[in-house]
């Protein structure tokens, strides 16, 4: 569902007035509720309109017109709003189908209506709200329905969640019927490797290091992984443990990966006079086998890093001193700062990324004097988070792809405020930037135990 992470990025973009009414619907006569946003861009929606066919064509039909809203804070209960809005315009309601995980929900459903019926798809995940919908095309052969009274223009809105992030994301598919550990064998050190949906990945380098157990030497070996994601290696009798990696190009770049252990423990090893499965698998994102909870280094993860820095008011301690003057309507201390990362494209494993947000409370802004967090010129703020020890803080794994960053601040009296960003010190002047990363030079995974990934530095101010 890529298309939706646009929807949310106009969403994130836009300042709607406190308690402004919502966007008009195409399709049924009623209004949503604050917050939605009607998008109609193609590109952006162009993966939605796939899932919204498969609803259509569970509700038994396909799509004639489609429509598709976005919520960047929806209410708790905006589902139910909406559930009870469109039966207040006469529709039946019916969920076809219905996703519950642990990071979002998404439900499949069919309305049918006295004079129309439609299909939709609604997700909520990480805060945010997405609604596609579409009238269907009616069933040849069955008799029309009978004219309905004239609904009122103002009818209740079918109300939308408010906004959240991106759609949940699909279950990994279930390891292929081929990905199977291989067969122990005494002298050998055998394994597998899967990809990040659970199947045999071909071309993995292994890495393979031990001590003999006759003179007690210490070896090495190196091998790659088949088409079924095994690998077998005649070891001499001895204590081996291994490594995996995978490369591969990604925008023009080449990026080698770790694979994660299966056992969760890098040390693991195995007695080769006995036979032993060392085994892997692909991960975008997650702590990295061996790092501790609480871990907050960006070589920490397996995904990449973004080293999200503030320029400050005044800002010449961190920017170009063309910002150093206290920004007129800067957003208070308190007011919400939501930073989201939209996906463009696929990820480096060719699956669908989601949008990533991150939300905190910006620090208070001094008066002139007011240390810590001004200078005696213009007061202001050097730190733009509320608990930020220094001017800038680390968003950490992130799975590799290419996004587009905006960073919004919710004023405490409901306004919106984009903050401007940049990718160097004296170009802090967008709405918003491109985020790509780039490999460590001369990275070789054969002998480097982390990172991989360069972290990425972005500026952001008032």
């Amino acid at each position: 569902m890529k298309g939706t992470v646009r929807l949310l990025s106009l969403l994130l973009c836009g300042a709607f007035p406190a308690l402004a009414a919502g966007p008009g619907s195409t399709l049924v006569p009623a209004t949503f509720n604050e917050g939605a946003v009607i998008v109609t861009d193609r590109a952006a929606v162009a993966d939605l309109a796939s899932a919204l066919r498969d609803a259509a064509s569970a509700a038994g039909s396909s799509c004639t017109k489609s429509e598709y809203v976005v919520w960047t804070q929806p209410d708790d209960d905006l589902e139910e709003t909406f559930n009870s809005g469109v039966k207040s315009l006469g529709y039946t309601y019916r969920l076809l189908d219905r996703n519950d995980e642990a990071d979002g929900r998404a439900s499949v459903f069919a309305l049918s209506g006295p004079q129309q019926s439609l299909a939709g798809l609604w997700v909520e995940a990480q805060g945010n709200a997405v609604l596609a919908w579409c009238v269907l095309k009616p069933v040849t052969g069955t008799a029309p329905a009978k004219p309905a009274p004239a609904l009122q223009p103002t009818a209740p809105a079918a109300s939308v969640p408010r906004p959240t992030p991106a759609p949940a994301p699909a279950k990994p598919a279930a390891p292929a019927s081929t990905a199977k550990v291989p067969a122990i064998k005494p002298g050998y050190v055998t394994g597998l490797v899967l990809d990040t949906q659970g199947r045999p990945l071909a071309g993995a380098r292994v890495f393979i290091n031990g001590t003999t157990f006759t003179q007690g030497q210490k070896t090495s070996f190196e091998t790659e992984t088949k088409a079924d994601g095994t690998y077998s290696l005649r070891v001499p009798d001895g204590r081996y443990q291994a490594k995996a990696s995978y490369t591969t190009t990604f925008e023009g770049q080449t990026f080698s990966f770790f694979m994660d252990p299966a056992s969760g423990n890098p040390n693991t090893n195995v007695d080769s006079s006995e036979g032993g499965n060392l085994n892997f698998r692909w991960k975008l994102s997650g702590l990295r086998a061996g790092s501790g909870a609480g871990a907050s280094r960006d070589t920490d993860f397996y995904g990449s890093s973004v080293d999200f820095s503030y320029c400050g008011l005044p800002a010449s301690a961190y920017c170009d001193s063309r910002y150093s003057a206290v920004t007129p309507g800067a957003a208070p201390g308190g007011s919400v700062i939501t930073v989201t990362f939209i996906p463009q494209g696929k990820l480096v494993d060719g699956s669908t990324g989601k949008p990533i947000v991150y939300t905190f409370k910006a620090a208070p802004l001094a008066p002139p004097g007011g240390y810590p967090y001004s200078d005696p010129n213009g007061g202001g703020r050097t730190t733009l988070g509320q608990d930020w020890p220094y001017h800038s803080t680390n968003f950490n794994d992130l799975p590799l792809g290419k996004y587009i960053l905006t960073v919004t601040a919710t004023l405490p009296n409901g306004s919106k405020k984009p903050l401007k960003l940049g990718l160097t010190d004296g170009d802090v002047e967008h709405d918003s930037v491109t985020v790509r990363w780039v490999p460590w030079d001369d990275f070789n995974p054969a002998n480097y135990s982390g990172g991989g990934i360069k972290q990425m530095k972005v500026y952001v101010r008032d």
